[in-house]
């Protein structure tokens, strides 16, 4: 299951998904601010699967929503570069990571690219003058 955050900035989106977080045992999750876009392909091979990937931002993580499209959907990228060894020697080696995983991500977009969307609960958060009272009326019966 995947879900993604959508909201203004300030409303609450990385804090509910921290707290959400909360439940989860570290064992089980892995917590990304930033990613650079070979980011995912340089995990240990089985470092991911079966892992929630939480990722803070995906306003800055563009580059890496291929990636994270076909951990999501093949269970499994691979990427080929070539290596130099020790002796000068290069060579073509594959980069494999396995899922399945697992993500949730916060972003502030109004809209995801289709082949993200569907692949994810899209939740829009409740931005109203309402919830902003229901939340005020919370933390004031909290604190009495």
């Amino acid at each position: 299951m995947h879900c993604i955050s959508l909201g203004s900035s300030g409303v609450g989106k990385t804090h509910l998904q921290s707290q959400v977080s909360e439940l989860i045992p570290e064992e089980d999750k892995v917590e990304i601010t930033v990613l650079s876009a070979n980011a995912f392909y340089y995990f240990n091979r089985t470092e991911l699967q079966h892992k929630l990937i939480l990722i803070e931002d995906l306003d800055g993580a563009e580059s890496v929503l291929y990636p994270l499209r076909e951990l999501q959907s093949k269970k499994r990228i691979t990427k080929t570069v070539v290596h130099k060894d020790t002796k000068g020697t290069t060579k073509t080696i594959h980069l494999t990571v396995e899922g399945p995983v697992s993500v949730a991500g916060c972003t502030t977009q109004e809209s995801i690219y289709e082949d993200n969307s569907n692949r994810n609960f899209l939740l829009y958060i409740d931005e109203s003058e309402q919830q902003d009272q229901k939340i005020m009326d919370c933390q004031r019966l909290i604190s009495a």
